[in-house]
């Protein structure tokens, strides 16, 4: 079992990238056949906003198998609070690091699940020429507010059970992915499912990374936040006047019910 390190009410994963991928692995090659499948969620800054009042969220992230930071911030926070994460593992570079490991030995088979009309096939393309043992099971974009449809939510289910996929990878948004995932975990025919937001997007090309440098200097946030201003821009405004807020407060030592922990 991977060592924890509890920041905001969030017990997340003191890995890094190798460790992470070798675990998803071993959930995909064992032949033990799990209860229901295994589910990674990868939190930011807004996900510890978030969960703070959200507790369908909370209870997501309590039933995670792997939780994995993804966001400068929450690197930095941990060592401040001297529960030092070793490094950064977001789900944009989660996703194309299990398929190298794949392609360098072994098959896996994905289905995609998310992302816009059309982005997804445009992203099992890309993904066929660069990850040739890495092959694309199943596409498939869910109409506005399906997931309140429990008759779509069940055509969901079967259509991953009848392409037998080893990984869903999750491009459905946040807290939406994370809710839907952990609603849905135990009836899903699969081996693992990666909550990875718009990286379905980055793999079909439709939204580019920040520059190295800017992700590097942990401000790859500014490059998403120019891209989609109408998106993000209040949601960062919110999150850059709470986090700081929460870090204080576990500095202090209150948790989130105003206990001394």
């Amino acid at each position: 079992m991977n060592p924890k390190k509890n920041l905001f009410g969030i017990n997340i994963d003191a890995v890094r990238m190798p460790e992470a991928i070798a675990d998803l692995r071993s959930w995909i090659e064992s032949d033990v056949p799990a209860t229901g499948c295994r589910f990674v969620v990868t939190p930011n800054v807004d996900h510890a906003v978030l969960l703070q009042e959200n507790l369908a969220l909370r209870a997501a992230y309590e039933d995670a198998a792997m939780i994995l930071p993804d966001g400068h911030p929450i690197i930095w926070a941990s060592r401040l609070l001297r529960q030092p994460l070793p490094e950064r593992v977001p789900g944009s570079e989660l996703v194309p690091k299990l398929f190298d490991s794949f392609q360098a030995s072994g098959e896996l088979r994905v289905f995609l699940l998310g992302a816009a009309e059309g982005v997804a096939f445009r992203a099992a393309e890309n993904m066929k020429q660069r990850w040739p043992r890495v092959q694309t099971v199943g596409i498939y974009s869910p109409p506005l507010g399906f997931e309140k449809d429990s008759a779509e939510n069940k055509r969901i289910l079967n259509l991953i059970a009848q392409a037998k996929p080893d990984v869903v990878v999750l491009g459905l948004g946040a807290p939406k992915q994370e809710l839907w995932i952990h609603q849905h975990h135990r009836q899903m025919k699969a081996k693992a499912a990666l909550c990875v937001g718009a990286t379905i997007d980055f793999l079909a090309g439709e939204k580019k990374r920040a520059p190295v440098w800017m992700q590097r200097a942990g401000i790859e946030w500014l490059h998403r936040m120019c891209s989609e201003p109408r998106r993000l821009v209040k949601r960062y405004a919110k999150d850059a006047w709470i986090f700081p807020q929460l870090v204080l407060r576990q500095m202090s030592g209150w948790d989130r019910a105003g206990q001394r922990t």
